[in-house]
């Protein structure tokens, strides 16, 4: 099948958004540069967003910073490198709190060399602005992973920006839309790509931020690269056991019975092959 690959800008930012329908072309797999400089609209959003920098809402503050212009149900930010990309951030306000960790682990354990949008974008000559791509679920040539990412978990459609770290690495920062949704309006397009820059800014803002305030994002992520199917709740009591809580004391931190965290606890040793906290600390040390 022929696909288009094109280049353009779109409309002027709309305030507030307002939903409209597109015809779909047959084929959309495309990337393009952002503009420069900041639309002329409200940035009080944004402000609220700067607000939550460093916290552990700044996921949701993003999701609700951009529903004022782009619905999107969940996102995730991903460092591309070799074995396998890391999970720098993600977050959901599906209904299926789930679903951005499936999307997650399949990707990196199977997929994530098979993504024809990042695989165009990585090729192109970087710039002082950060490419920006538009991937449509049945453009996708590759089956298996059309069906595990898009089809099986209800995806239609993601909105991405590729640029690179100080050491040279691509960061993918990726939005997802559902089919339930609908597919992105080309005003949210618009919105998207002129906004882009400041909350890539932002996003830089809130990383550097968790790396300086505390080594739980280092050790989340020392995790997830040994075991990428540990579910949230698993992950949870593992970072709760590695700051020296008790089983009572992350049962009472996460409201759950003391039987469940041990639950969770043997669940996640079982997927990263251990069996006593000291060899979880000795994960996250080497």
């Amino acid at each position: 099948a022929n696909v288009s690959v094109e280049a353009w800008t779109g409309p002027a930012l709309p305030h507030p958004l307002q939903q409209e329908q597109r015809c779909v072309p047959a084929t959309m797999i495309s990337f393009w540069n952002a503009p420069p400089g900041l639309p002329s609209a409200d940035l009080r959003p944004f402000v609220e967003l700067a607000c939550a920098l460093g916290g552990e809402g700044f996921p949701a503050a993003l999701l609700e910073t951009l529903g004022h212009w782009v619905a999107a149900r969940h996102f995730n930010v991903l460092r591309i490198g070799a074995p396998r990309p890391e999970l720098l951030l993600a977050g959901t306000r599906h209904r299926d709190a789930q679903l951005v960790w499936r999307c997650w682990q399949a990707y990196s354990r199977y997929y994530h060399s098979h993504d024809p949008l990042f695989l165009r974008m990585q090729r192109q000559r970087r710039g002082p602005v950060p490419l920006l791509g538009h991937l449509l679920a049945e453009d996708i040539e590759f089956d298996a992973y059309r069906e595990a990412i898009y089809r099986d978990n209800g995806l239609s459609e993601r909105l991405s920006s590729l640029h690179w770290d100080e050491e040279g690495r691509p960061l993918l920062f990726n939005l997802y839309r559902h089919r339930e949704d609908g597919y992105f309006s080309e005003r949210e397009i618009a919105a998207f790509e002129q906004w882009v820059p400041a909350l890539l800014q932002l996003l830089r803002g809130h990383l550097a931020l968790r790396r300086g305030r505390s080594a739980t994002d280092e050790w989340r992520l020392a995790l997830l690269h040994r075991a990428t199917d540990l579910t949230p709740q698993e992950l949870a009591v593992c970072l709760h056991l590695l700051r020296g809580l008790s089983h009572a004391g992350i049962a009472a931190e996460l409201g759950l019975k003391e039987s469940t965290v041990k639950t969770y606890r043997n669940r996640a040793f079982a997927r990263l092959d251990i069996h006593f906290r000291s060899q979880l600390f000795a994960l996250v040390q080497g």
